[in-house]
């Protein structure tokens, strides 16, 4: 095990903002669940720094013993260190140092796509992170990012897409009024979820290409980008509620498309 330099470190914890992550093209993690998940992803892992409590246990033993294996760079620092690289009130003892991906919205992901999930203006980091997973959980093909979006490395986003960040393609900055058009000439019906307009979602028969658009809470959805969508669709508010989370919303409406284009495929088997 090597010994990490006071300068190497120093340059590691300015990762922590996000003008510096963009222009080393790296971020930080934290955690047992996140560090494992990126070991068993293809993404590029360059270094994990550890406390000394963490290699004591056997959990820290058997992950620190892993990421050696595969030629990966391990330090060990003191537990004050790992507190000031970390957000988290009682950091698990485990950071890792990995080298971001650039994901674009090529013809080839569209031709081989049939979901695909749309956020436009989602400042929110934990419903960012979370309609990540839940995207990631309905077996989406990816996730498409307005320019208007909190930056996809914030540690709060990563943290609430519980690993989910390395299973699928996120594609960062994108300006929709454009993308959408290009969307539909390979074959996507565009649905754009209102909070006070559009179809009950569960009146709809989805298509076999669809794309979901969420808009943030306080915003919505811009409307150039809702005047792009093929259909509105909403989900019913039966109580006092205002409106449902962002993050509740797309995870109902994403099963609901997976449901509904499953059952339609059964019914075309028989």
């Amino acid at each position: 095990m090597q010994e990490l330099s006071k300068e190497k470190l120093k340059q590691i914890s300015k990762l922590k903002t996000e003008k510096e992550r963009n222009s080393k093209g790296r971020f930080l993690i934290e955690g047992v669940r996140l560090c494992q998940e990126a070991l068993s992803s293809d993404w590029e892992v360059e270094l994990i720094l550890f406390s000394g409590e963490f290699s004591e246990s056997s959990v820290g033993q058997r992950l620190i013993e892993e990421f050696s294996k595969r030629g990966i760079e391990v330090f060990g620092i003191k537990k004050k260190e790992i507190e000031k690289l970390t957000d988290t009130e009682t950091p698990q003892g485990i950071v890792a140092l990995v080298k971001k991906k650039k994901f674009t919205l090529s013809k080839d992901i569209l031709k081989k796509s049939s979901l695909l999930l749309g956020l436009d203006n989602i400042r929110d980091p934990g419903n960012l992170g979370t309609m990540i997973r839940t995207a990631d959980a309905a077996g989406t093909n990816g996730v498409l990012l307005s320019k208007g979006c909190v930056e996809l490395y914030n540690p709060k986003v990563i943290r609430s897409t519980m690993g989910s960040i390395f299973h699928l393609p996120v594609v960062e900055g994108l300006d929709l009024k454009e993308v959408l058009p290009e969307m539909k000439v390979s074959g996507f019906k565009i649905f754009s979820s209102e909070v006070h307009q559009g179809k009950d979602y569960t009146k709809i028969s989805y298509p076999e290409k669809i794309c979901l658009l969420i808009g943030g809470e306080s915003s919505g959805i811009s409307k150039e980008v809702s005047n792009l969508a093929d259909e509105r669709i909403k989900v019913p508010i039966f109580g006092k509620a205002e409106s449902l989370n962002a993050s509740v919303a797309a995870g109902i409406l994403l099963y609901e498309m997976v449901r509904n284009k499953k059952g339609n495929f059964l019914k075309g088997e028989t």
